[in-house]
């Protein structure tokens, strides 16, 4: 009897270290959602990361709901995406905006910002945490068009992922998330190297070097660790992923903590045109002064534009055409406003 006792208890107990082990890999866990569109479906980003978290020693279990073309606007109603943050138990919910949203005033404030708030509400009521995952700006930059709501004309890439860049931080600000800045690396990346080529060819889409580099971004904010030296290429040449995890750990861990842009623009004024008062945007969260100038080039008002953003009431002001000068920072920057009564 007392044999078999011994054997019940050692069987007992290697049934509850067993089930002890089995619990602290879970905790151990960290898990992921993955709410967006394209952008994060190319090249299974999700899975990429998983596998590259894995290489690097830390379980990661991630799901996802990325329709294509959808905006978060567009989650906000989407049956799936709901179901999945009430389920409850990630440690992230990833969001990752339609890629002209955050260049486009009328979308960037009137869909992108309340739509990601509303979400952010619903994750965080569900005990999780919201995680930013910043894009890039396309090839070549460009001026865009969305049912007649257009970008300020971009002379380049750099220039774009500027304003994209600026958009996201604001509205990390905004909601206390946590930024993940693909797109700033992706800048990084080709100013280290010139000829790099990171889009499919229609100009937006990631190739698979840029999908990397974007998971590298995730794994040294996700765990506080450099992904440099990591196993997992993705398929690349040991040496290409070598040179990307190298941008992710630069971007993130050396001089862009806050991910500033290295320029800002005077962006198009929302609403224009406007009958009594319309707000003025700068591209970077920052101080600066703003002129308002009539037709024949008079100042009639000047304008303090705080962390970026100015408002001109101009009730008092007769109909017509005005300008909007940038006073520091961009020299010759202005914008035409329509003032309608």
């Amino acid at each position: 009897m007392k044999i078999k006792n011994v054997r019940f208890n050692v069987k007992l107990i290697l049934c509850l270290f067993l089930l002890a082990a089995s619990a602290q890999a879970q905790n151990d866990t960290l898990k992921v959602l993955f709410i967006g569109n394209s952008h994060t479906y190319y090249n299974n980003l999700p899975g990429m990361f998983e596998l590259l978290a894995q290489s690097g020693g830390h379980p990661v279990m991630a799901d996802s709901n990325t329709p294509g073309g959808y905006a978060l606007e567009g989650h906000r109603n989407n049956a799936i995406t709901l179901a999945k943050i009430a389920q409850g138990g990630w440690d992230y919910v990833v969001l990752q905006e339609q890629s002209l949203y955050p260049v486009i005033d009328f979308y960037r404030y009137g869909s992108m910002y309340p739509s990601a708030v509303y979400l952010d509400s619903l994750i965080r009521a569900h005990g999780g945490h919201t995680a930013l995952y910043m894009t890039w700006g396309w090839r070549g930059g460009g001026q865009h068009d969305l049912n007649g709501h257009y970008s300020v004309p971009f002379v380049d890439y750099f220039q774009m992922q500027d304003t994209l860049t600026a958009a996201y931080v604001m509205l990390n600000n905004m909601l206390s998330s946590t930024i993940l800045p693909a797109g700033c690396a992706w800048a990084r990346a080709m100013r280290a190297q010139t000829t790099l080529d990171l889009w499919q060819p229609d100009n937006y889409h990631p190739k698979l070097e840029g999908s990397y580099i974007a998971a590298c971004v995730f794994y040294a904010i996700f765990f506080h660790q450099s992904p440099v030296g990591l196993s997992y290429t993705a398929g690349l040449q040991p040496e290409s992923a070598l040179f990307f995890q190298q941008m992710a750990d630069q971007t993130v861990n050396i001089n862009e903590p806050e991910y500033v842009p290295s320029s800002y623009q005077l962006l198009q004024n929302y609403p224009n045109p406007f009958n009594a008062a319309t707000t003025l945007r700068l591209s970077s969260p920052i101080d600066a002064e703003i002129g308002i100038y009539d037709i024949a080039g008079r100042r009639v008002a000047m304008l303090h534009a705080k962390d970026g953003n100015a408002v001109w009431d101009a009730s008092s002001y007769s109909s017509g055409i005005y300008f909007a000068r940038a006073q520091s920072g961009v020299k010759g920057q202005s914008i035409k406003l329509v003032l309608l009564k």
